[in-house]
This record gives structure tokens, sequence and C-alpha cells, in this order.
């Protein structure tokens, strides 16, 4: 019983595992970790609830006068089902957004240790910030807070994406 044992520390020693055993992946360490949770935690709960829930939940009678908001991000020369249907893709939008953070929430640990998690969620970061590049260059400069979320998110991708190289399980199969 002691030889088994002993082969079974020598194996752990050298990263080898027995049948049907998973590999710890690695964790975040120092600093680094507290500039990763407040980038990943922040952007998901700013996508919940700022992007989200205020998108969503408040009506046009609501208490922060939605109507107005909108009528200030778009044109206040629409006709109202020009307006509407604008409102309409909005909420919809926001909808998006809102299911983007939830996901992040729920799924954090699939998207740093399994790679298809990653890479959607990298994808969905990344072409995001892209299309607000593009947005830019075809439709004009949006105002400072829009240009700022190109950054942001770009950098909450980019840390991710380093912290990540260290904690997906390299090797393993996909799960699901």
């Amino acid at each position: 019983m002691g030889t088994f044992v002993a082969a079974r520390h020598r194996q752990e020693a050298m990263g080898m595992q027995g049948p049907g055993a998973r590999r710890e992946a690695a964790r975040i360490t120092g600093p680094w970790r507290w500039i990763d949770a407040l980038a990943f935690q922040g952007y998901a709960w700013f996508l919940i609830l700022v992007g989200g829930v205020l998108g969503l939940l408040v009506p046009r009678w609501g208490p922060l006068a939605f109507e107005v908001y909108a009528r200030g991000v778009f044109d206040a020369g629409m006709p109202d089902q020009t307006l509407a249907s604008a409102l309409n893709q909005y909420r919809y939008m926001k909808s998006m957004e809102f299911g983007f953070g939830v996901f992040c929430v729920c799924f954090r640990d699939l998207i740093y240790t399994d790679r298809r998690f990653n890479r959607f969620y990298l994808g969905i970061l990344f072409l995001g910030t892209a299309e607000r590049a593009l947005s830019v260059l075809l439709d004009g400069m949006p105002r400072p807070f829009y240009v700022a979320a190109i950054f942001i998110e770009l950098s909450v991708g980019l840390i991710v994406f380093i912290s990540t190289r260290r904690t997906l399980r390299a090797g393993l199969p996909p799960v699901g």
C-alpha cells in the first residue's frame, strides 16, 4: 500500500494524474488578481445594472425620465413612430447587454478555465469593441463616454485574455 501512495505522490508532483482525474487550473495571484477581478466583475455588473436594468426596466413614465434621455441620445426631431422604433431596438439591445452580463457572472469559472467559454466571452467583447471603433469611422465621433467605452472594453478584454492564459486547462477536453 505504501508503494501505491508513494507512486501517486510522485505522479502528482510531476503533474501526472490517474484516469478520470481533473487537473486544477492555475490561479491568478498577487495584485493582478485584484486588477482582473475589478475588470471582469466591474464590467459584468455594469452590463447588468447600468446597461441592462436601466434600459429594460425604466418605462417611459419611469423615475429616470427615460423618454427625455432617449430623445437626448437619439434625434429629438424624430416622428413618434420612428422614435418608438428606435426605443424598441434600444431596449432589445439593452436586453442583450443584460443577458451578456448575467452570462459573465454565471459562467465566470468556465470563462477562466474552459477554452470554448473563454473564446466565446473574448469574441463577444472584442467584437463589440471593434464595432464601436468601426462606428466612429463610419458614423462619426460620438459623445466622449462612448469613445472611452472603446478603451474600457478593450482593456477589460486584454486583462481577461492575459489572466486566462494561466488559468485555462491546457490539454483537457472542453466541458459539455
